[in-house]
């Protein structure tokens, strides 16, 4: 039999973290605070980029379908493997 190889554990290349992207904080623009002050509808986020405020029935109104069709492959998959094993029998 052959012998096992014992590796030496490896090190990071670098004492840094990579950087992805071109290393630069992003720069959102900020509306005037007249404009602020007449914008009403707009909710406020404090940190991170904006949120929608998309209700998640609106959003996600394809999966409920998916769901269903996924539940009937299943089925039928399941279906067709118990004939199978009665039939092999």
């Amino acid at each position: 039999m052959a012998k096992k190889k014992q590796m030496a554990r490896r090190v990071p290349r670098s004492a840094t973290p990579r950087m992805y992207g071109d290393g630069k904080p992003a720069q959102a623009t900020q509306p005037t605070p007249s404009a602020r002050a007449n914008d009403v509808t707009t909710p406020r986020t404090f940190g991170g980029a904006g949120r929608s405020t998309m209700a998640l029935s609106q959003e996600y109104h394809y999966v409920p379908t998916d769901l269903r069709r996924l539940g009937i492959l299943a089925v039928g998959i399941f279906a067709v493997l118990i004939v199978l094993g009665l039939v092999v029998r």
